[in-house]
């Protein structure tokens, strides 16, 4: 028995979520950063999923082709008259990166890798018994 498809369907979604848990640590590590001196904020990334349809065609199966992509959030701005990069009116433009949403993405993306692993193992063991079973033919 050919257990490999298993196995790569797994993969896939582990490789998806482990992207999704990269890109949420590094909005968040980004969240308190200010607009540099261009004026330009930190620009949240989101993780996008799509169905590689040639592999579809050719495999039988569809695993998920990952991108990052930026978001086009506005900044967020923050009455901070002392702060060195305040604007005129004494504002500070943070990135606009939502803490709250980013702790969701990451558990989910936690929750959902721990599934695959556990898909993995599952396929793992069915491939074991199978083994099993035939050195007992």
């Amino acid at each position: 028995m050919d257990y490999s498809k298993a196995f790569a369907i797994s993969a896939s979604g582990m490789t998806l979520e482990r992207t999704r848990v990269e890109v949420a640590s590094l909005n968040l590590a980004n969240a308190n950063t200010v607009a540099g001196p261009d004026g330009k904020t930190y620009q949240p990334l989101r993780v996008v999923a799509r169905t590689a349809f040639s592999d579809a065609v050719t495999q039988g199966l569809a695993g998920p082709s990952v991108a990052v992509e930026p978001t086009l959030q506005s900044p967020r701005m923050v009455y901070e008259p002392g702060h060195p990069m305040a604007n005129a009116r004494g504002f500070v433009a943070y990135a606009g990166v939502d803490p709250a949403a980013e702790m969701v993405t990451l558990m989910g993306a936690m929750r959902s890798y721990e599934a695959n692993v556990a898909a993995m193992n599952t396929s793992r063991n069915m491939a074991l018994k199978a083994l099993e079973i035939g050195g007992n033919a």
